[in-house]
């Protein structure tokens, strides 16, 4: 009897581990998700870091200039900048970009492709900075080796980062993810474009602005969820700054807006709009005290003399970045 369960249960493991492994090595080569860059299937969701990368790797002359920031910053023209500047600049903001996206880009760009900036111009909100429990790296992030390669991580950190990435494909809607770019596949070969960006980097496309009342109920997003500042984020927003100081790169910390609606629901719940941003100005006086960089408190329309047009709760229209870039610029 003891024979049997004995060989059940190893029969019984070596069943489970041929699944899972089956299942990781769909995920991984399917590729839903554009973490693993095996380029087989459609893309479902965005991977600007990739194509970004690609753009400022074949793009000649070099910019001199570099918008930083997540996608409330995809929406800052280069253009605008290059007028009142005269510097060649370069949108590389990134989806759910974090401080630690920011290092490793800005690192990324002056070790590997040798580009000399002059001004870096860097969004920032609550979350940029917030726990690692509340939000990890992103998995666009993790799996970029290249990028990987120039954030301060212990190597074993960096190989369990990675590891993790591949189980976490272990679960229901990434294999939804997979079973969507699969039946996408058969309608056509190329990766699905969430954006179309310009050779610049800009973002010229727009969605529908929010209608009254929209973001007065419905779910909290992600951006605000926010339980504290982690120290490891604050130590790498700590190298960013010595990185800048080093080889004499201007710096212009912008605090990016949301809608006005929906500031107006947080703070009526909680207060935590409020509270939060509050914070974060208090966090980046703290490491200015020797007025080494610009900080812009752009956090709700007021402060830059914007207009009510935002798509979802945290992506400002072309003419609010435009606004926001003239007024920073104008100094």
């Amino acid at each position: 009897m003891k024979n049997s369960n004995k060989l059940f249960l190893i029969s019984f493991s070596i069943c489970v581990t041929a699944l899972s492994s089956s299942l990781v090595a769909l995920s991984v080569c399917v590729d839903p998700r554009g973490v693993f860059g095996t380029n087989k299937y459609p893309i479902v969701v965005a991977t600007s870091r990739t194509e970004k990368l690609l753009f400022l790797e074949s793009g000649n002359p070099r910019p001199e200039a570099l918008i930083l920031g997540s996608s409330h910053c995809m929406r800052f023209s280069p253009k605008v900048v290059e007028k009142t500047t005269g510097l060649r600049t370069f949108n590389l903001s990134v989806d759910s970009g974090k401080i630690e996206d920011f290092l490793a880009l800005v690192n990324y760009t002056i070790e590997e492709i040798d580009l000399k900036p002059k001004l870096i111009i860097l969004g920032v909100c609550p979350r940029t900075f917030c726990n690692l429990e509340d939000e990890g790296f992103d998995k666009r992030l993790i799996s970029n080796i290249t990028l990987m390669n120039h954030l301060p991580l212990n190597p074993i950190v960096r190989i369990r980062k990675k590891a993790g990435l591949c189980f976490e494909t272990l679960n229901y809607n990434y294999l939804k993810d997979v079973r969507k770019s699969i039946a996408l596949s058969r309608k056509q070969n190329l990766p699905l474009a969430h954006y179309t960006f310009e050779s610049d980097g800009f973002l010229a496309w727009e969605e529908k602005f929010n209608e009254e009342g929209a973001l007065l109920s419905g779910a909290i997003e992600p951006d605000t969820r926010v339980t504290g500042f982690s120290e490891k984020r604050k130590q790498y927003f700590d190298d960013l700054l010595d990185v800048c100081r080093k080889r004499g790169i201007s710096l212009k910390i912008v605090i990016t807006p949301y809608a006005p609606a929906y500031i107006r629901r947080l703070d009526g719940l909680d207060g935590s709009f409020s509270r939060w941003n509050s914070m974060l100005v208090e966090f980046l006086e703290s490491r200015n005290r020797d007025n080494f960089y610009e900080i812009y408190d752009f956090s709700r329309i007021e402060k830059y003399g914007g207009v009510d047009e935002f798509m979802g709760a945290a992506h400002p229209s072309i003419h609010n970045s435009t606004l926001m870039l003239n007024k920073l610029l104008a100094k």
